[in-house]
């Protein structure tokens, strides 16, 4: 996998990094994407989700 911004997020691991690509295609995706959208992944609480689209806009 690919170096990306996601390396720097808290709480990312490779293997939530690689579920979140290939769910949203991209980072500009993701960027876009609610918290529950990012959430509705298994194995990504509503917390965590909050963080990553936090930390995305920030």
């Amino acid at each position: 996998m690919q170096e990306s911004v996601l390396d720097d997020c808290p709480g990312m691991s490779p293997r939530r990094k690689k579920i979140l690509l290939e769910t949203f295609g991209s980072v500009a995706s993701l960027r876009r994407a609610t918290p529950e959208a990012i959430a509705a992944i298994p194995g990504i609480s509503l917390k965590a989700a909050e963080t990553i689209t936090q930390w995305l806009n920030s």
